[in-house]
């Protein structure tokens, strides 16, 4: 079993390991990361805000993901950060092997 810490891009793990995927996020104005698609392979253990230590508004903080590899495959995961009101999004699409 491993632990896996990553950005948003496509990765192989095997089964049983944990990927902790990091996004940045702007809270500030109103931006987060949510999921939109995850593969039957992948199990989403948790989702954790961490401030940005910085005091300024406007400072980056980061979303942070867990996921646990639980059967082998190519599983999609999708990410979109948007803001709550609109409808426009920033993307964030990979994809787990897991072997």
């Amino acid at each position: 079993m491993k632990h896996i810490t990553t950005g948003p891009r496509d990765l192989t793990v095997d089964v049983g390991d944990t990927i902790e995927l990091h996004l940045p996020e702007n809270t500030s104005r109103d931006y987060c990361w949510s999921t939109t698609r995850i593969g039957k392979g992948l199990n989403l253990r948790d989702i954790r805000f961490v401030p940005s230590k910085n005091p300024l508004p406007g400072a980056t903080s980061e979303r942070v993901f867990y996921l646990r590899a639980k059967r082998p495959g190519a599983w999609p995961l999708s990410l979109r950060m948007r803001r709550h009101l609109d409808l426009s999004a920033a993307l964030a699409d990979m994809t787990v092997t897991v072997t």
